[in-house]
């Protein structure tokens, strides 16, 4: 009698445990959700900060930064949003019969001049930044943007990152 006894005390403490356990996972994805908004506010202001914090940017040359990225970006994304919209329309005629390749042709013309077009500005973006920066930020702000263009190249698994080119 006391074996079962003790038995149960055990089985009663593990599912105390466990309820105890899944309470607090529940809990923490409830809560998860304010910390991503607040995230993503903060990403929102984060290349500002890199400014102030890495290059050095003071409040004048962020409010001038500011309003560079509003006319170069609000471009882009349009830019962006017809690629998008193209590519659509390649996959809808993707399960078309019979639609000749020089249309599909023409439309991955139209994705190429887009494209062309969006880093084009990402180049006069870059440009007019780097003139909103001193003779000293410069080449922080340089290095900075080398890095965040290197990012986005894809390696396959375990291969070596791409070498840099040497500053001179």
């Amino acid at each position: 009698m006391t074996q079962s006894r003790s038995v149960n005390k055990v089985l009663v403490f593990i599912i105390f445990l466990l309820l105890l356990t899944n309470i607090l996972v529940v809990g923490y994805f409830l809560c998860s959700p304010k910390k991503n908004v607040q995230q993503k506010i903060k990403d929102k202001d984060g290349f500002v900060t890199v400014l102030r914090n890495e290059v050095g940017f003071n409040d004048e040359q962020v409010a001038r930064f500011t309003e560079l990225k509003k006319t170069y970006w609000d471009d882009a994304k349009r830019k962006m949003e017809d690629i998008h919209s193209v590519k659509n329309t390649i996959f809808d005629l993707s399960k078309q019969e019979g639609t000749p390749d020089s249309v599909i042709e023409k439309l991955a013309d139209s994705i190429g001049s887009l494209q062309k077009q969006v880093e084009i500005n990402a180049y006069k973006h870059v440009t007019a930044t780097r003139r909103i920066c001193t003779s000293e930020q410069r080449p922080v702000y340089d290095s900075l943007m080398r890095k965040i263009i290197n990012k986005g190249r894809s390696r396959k698994p375990g291969e070596a990152p791409p070498p840099q080119p040497k500053e001179k």
